[in-house]
């Protein structure tokens, strides 16, 4: 036992109370169920429980065709292959250990054509360098698009348009490359960016007269003898909008944290406006409104912050995800609240909560379950942050007889955290897994995949909007029947006629694309995970061979869409140090959910 000098009782209570964690009948925290075998469904070949499958019985099964969609006994692993074509057009995922092969017509040097159910219109033409980005080269808000360019010269700039105008301007000053660029949200006219040199920009973006104005809110300098450095991420502080809100209060989000490779700071921008109105303004001439943290031995590479603020998360290149109060006020240090290795120490690259910031349910805790991610997103794992247990691991490989280049994946959530998008930068192929969580239960799992093979491969994507649409049998339909009206309501609810519309802007090798991609979902988990889904058990599939011709009709939500020609665009202080001599700190379940002055140190 450890005593409690090793870990701060007083942060870990601040991390439940984050988490919501000292609520009453908690089934997990009662008895956390075992996983149990899941019914198999192998789009491709038969994995071992125990032994990998041989290259022999991988050709045989790939060459198969009868081997796919084939139920099989109950499992806990699943082998997907896919095929790269636009059927079936969504795989189920019914295993808690999966791996997804990826096909041989999303090789880069594949003649396949693209799916059928994209369908993209080109923005800008550009070449950047094929390479994993670790920050975004694109961000997207609901009334511009930003995107990282060079000048003539190869001098960096940001390329900013209007979505609604197709107005545009240039951002200048940055020294080296663009690292990161990001609104605060999507309703947010702040674009932020960090350069190699780790200044930090914030602009304030205005229409007037038709005109994009600029102003420069924020720009802080470092010195000049630092490096120029590519691993440097901005990170804002979550909006979640309030029901009763009927506008936006001006500048909602202003807390932002920059990871600079192993280091990481939190910004109040309130502060340090209402102290410098001159910029740029020095690092060193800055005395209040930050908190420079430092306890990571590898680049950071995903963070993210709590709702109000006061709580960041961290992932890196060490292994570890670490979890830090935060002061930005006053004198004290930051203190490490939970550390652990999610991947067994390999290189952690993605950090993602799975919370609803379309529309925050007071009674659903923040932060409730977690997504990481290692090597690039080769492997991702479903985390319970009440258990720290792995609910389900992911692992992508590649095709082994046609490219045995790794996949690099770049992830992301929409903000209803029910789709995680990934593409991969040396592959032309766009991925979206279908996600069910059930917090009473404390289950969550993907549930499905769908792959839509592209032109070029994708090196950074922004999300404008997921919602639901409805697709029409014009083949089989009458006209009338196909432009019945739904409640908004009813959009939250599938059926056999309700499809998804996925709104992004994408950077590919050659161009910047305004992408949007229209398809049928899986209608609801399978059998073992159905009570990781709200909908009703009874809903039936419509076979993918009997969807014909497929259109599609909006549906009335209250997110509306534009769809007019002008809108064609749119999607769019110090770490707690250890001691060498120290164990790293590892609490178990019982510390979150119970206050006690001493905690159980676990190994990793």
């Amino acid at each position: 036992m450890a005593s409690a000098a090793n870990i701060d009782v007083d942060a870990t209570q601040h991390l439940r109370d984050i988490l919501k964690l000292d609520r009453s009948g908690d089934p997990v925290s009662e008895n956390h169920r075992k996983s149990s075998s899941i019914n198999g469904e192998l789009n491709g070949f038969i994995s071992d429980p125990v032994a990998p499958p041989d290259a022999t019985s991988v050709d045989a099964a790939l060459l198969d065709n009868s081997l796919r969609n084939v139920e099989m006994p109950f499992s806990d692993k699943q082998v997907i292959c896919l095929s790269g074509g636009d059927t079936p057009p969504c795989i189920e995922i019914v295993g808690k250990d999966v791996e997804i092969v990826a096909s041989s017509d999303s090789n880069i040097c594949s003649k396949a054509r693209g799916s059928n159910k994209v369908k993209i219109q080109p923005v800008a033409k550009y070449d950047w360098e094929q390479k994993y980005y670790n920050g975004n080269l694109i961000a997207v808000s609901n009334a511009y698009l930003a995107y990282a360019t060079r000048g003539s010269n190869g001098t960096a700039m940001i390329r900013v348009l209007s979505i609604t105008t197709a107005e545009r301007i240039l951002l200048k000053g940055i020294t080296g490359s663009v690292t990161d660029l990001a609104f605060a949200h999507l309703n947010s006219d702040q674009l932020a960016c960090l350069d190699e040199a780790g200044s930090l920009f914030v602009w304030r973006l205005t229409m007037e007269n038709g005109k994009i104005i600029d102003e420069i809110v924020v720009h802080i300098r470092r010195p000049e003898q630092d490096l120029l450095n590519s691993n440097r991420r901005i990170i804002w502080c979550p909006y979640i909008p309030d029901e009763n809100e009927e506008s936006l209060s001006e500048d909602s989000s202003q807390t932002v944290a920059l990871l600079h490779e192993d280091m990481a700071e939190v910004w109040d921008l309130d502060i340090i406006r209402a102290n410098h109105s001159v910029w740029p303004t020095l690092l060193g001439d800055i005395k209040e409104g930050f908190t420079a943290v430092t306890g990571h031995s590898g680049c950071l590479s995903e963070g993210a912050l709590s709702p109000d603020g006061t709580v960041l998360a961290t992932a890196s290149h060490d292994g570890y995800v670490k979890f830090w109060q935060i002061y930005i006020e006053g004198q004290d240090q930051p203190r490490c609240l939970h550390e652990w290795k999610p991947h067994n120490g390999r290189p952690v690259s993605c950090l993602l909560f799975c919370d609803n910031h379309k529309k925050q349910d007071p009674d659903v805790p923040f932060w409730r379950f977690l997504i990481t991610g290692a090597d690039q997103n080769r492997q991702i794992k479903m985390w319970c942050t009440v258990s720290w247990t792995c609910l389900q691991t992911i692992r992508f490989s590649p095709d082994p007889f046609s490219s045995s280049v790794l996949p690099g994946l770049k992830a992301s959530l929409d903000l209803s955290a029910e789709f995680l998008i990934l593409t991969d930068v040396h592959r032309k192929v766009l991925y979206v897994m279908e996600l069910h969580q059930n917090q009473e239960n404390g289950t969550a799992a993907f549930t499905s995949i769908s792959e839509f093979l592209l032109t070029h491969p994708v090196l950074s994507f922004g999300i404008q909007d997921v919602s639901r649409c409805r697709l029409q049998h014009t083949e089989v339909l009458p006209s009338e029947v196909e432009s019945d009206n739904v409640s908004g309501e009813d959009t939250l609810e599938m059926d056999e006629d309700t499809a998804v519309l996925i709104k992004l802007f994408c950077v590919h090798t050659k161009a910047l694309q305004n992408v949007q991609i229209r398809f049928k979902p899986h209608q609801g988990p399978s059998t073992e995970l159905a009570a990781l889904s709200s909908k009703d058990e009874n809903d039936d599939l419509v076979p993918p061979d009997q969807i014909i011709d497929v259109g599609t009709e909006r549906l009335p939500v209250s997110e509306s869409l534009h769809e007019s020609q002008s809108d064609s665009l749119r999607t769019s202080t110090e770490f707690l140090l250890l001691p060498t001599n120290s164990k790293p700190k590892l609490l178990t379940p019982d510390a979150f959910m119970m206050p006690s002055v001493t905690v159980q140190q676990v190994n990793p």
